[in-house]
């Protein structure tokens, strides 16, 4: 494994290396211990040639928030949009009859209004789960309006 030396590190802190050199060198720092103490120390001697950053976070803040106060959100992003598309579904689902076939088909089964007798336990074991049987009905009712 190649080493670089201090004057190597100075140049890529300052980026006046090629492209290739510089990939290269952030490739060596994670695998050198010995080549990252050395590059943290020329990033603390360079300290003062560096540009500083602003230490008042506030003021940070504060300029990020003016800059994108002026943004405006997406027409898609728009949540009365949303409840616009969910209003417009359920009057689609209600105008055609939709929730009214549910309600037909669910009283016509009948099978799940639960019965009444004594050994419960045993009924439920011979019992088809509900989820079975709301998936033939749903079927059920899909076959009758492909029917029509």
């Amino acid at each position: 494994m190649n080493h670089y030396n201090e004057l190597a590190w100075k140049q890529y802190v300052e980026e006046n290396l090629s492209p290739d050199l510089l990939s290269e060198m952030e490739l060596h720092l994670y695998q050198c211990d010995e080549c990252l103490t050395l590059y943290m120390t020329c990033l603390e001697q360079m300290e003062t040639i560096l540009p500083i950053l602003e230490r008042d976070m506030q003021g940070y803040m504060d300029a990020i928030i003016a800059r994108t106060t002026g943004t405006k959100r997406s027409w898609y992003h728009s949540t009365m949009l949303h409840y616009g598309i969910a209003a417009a579904a359920t009057l689609i689902l209600v105008a055609t009859g939709f929730f009214h076939g549910i309600s037909q088909e669910l009283d016509s089964a009948g099978s799940f209004k639960p019965r009444s007798s004594l050994n419960s336990s045993s009924s439920l074991q011979t019992d088809k789960p509900i989820s079975d049987q709301l998936l033939n009905k749903t079927l059920t009712w899909l076959d009758t309006l492909q029917n029509k």
